[in-house]
């Protein structure tokens, strides 16, 4: 499930937008256009809306990431590695789980 990640879109937001004279309603009401702005992807192939750039997958409250793929499509990359405890993504050389610290073979 892809979630939108607000606090890193406010922070741009804010980091590059004057709020002076503004009211509440009309600061939202200029986030939304600004996120729904059309910008090109980072390999500029496509104008996406900028809203795109901000999503992310959601995580569980184990820390265990709930993709929008299905599970055959995340194994079949080679540089992605998984708990063999809990299922938390790894980095490849992790010889022990970030989240729940089983040793890893």
């Amino acid at each position: 499930m892809k979630t939108l990640d607000t606090r890193s879109a406010t922070e741009e937001y804010i980091s590059t937008h004057s709020l002076t004279f503004s009211t509440p309603d009309l600061i939202l009401k200029e986030f939304v256009i600004w996120l729904c702005e059309q910008v090109s992807t980072r390999d500029e192939k496509e104008q996406i809306p900028r809203i795109m750039l901000y999503l992310k997958d959601k995580e569980d409250s184990h820390g265990n990431v709930i993709s929008s793929k299905p599970n055959r499509e995340l194994h079949d990359n080679a540089e992605i590695k998984f708990c063999i405890e809990c299922g938390s993504n790894l980095k490849t050389r992790s010889k022990f789980c970030t989240k729940c610290g089983t040793k890893q073979e």
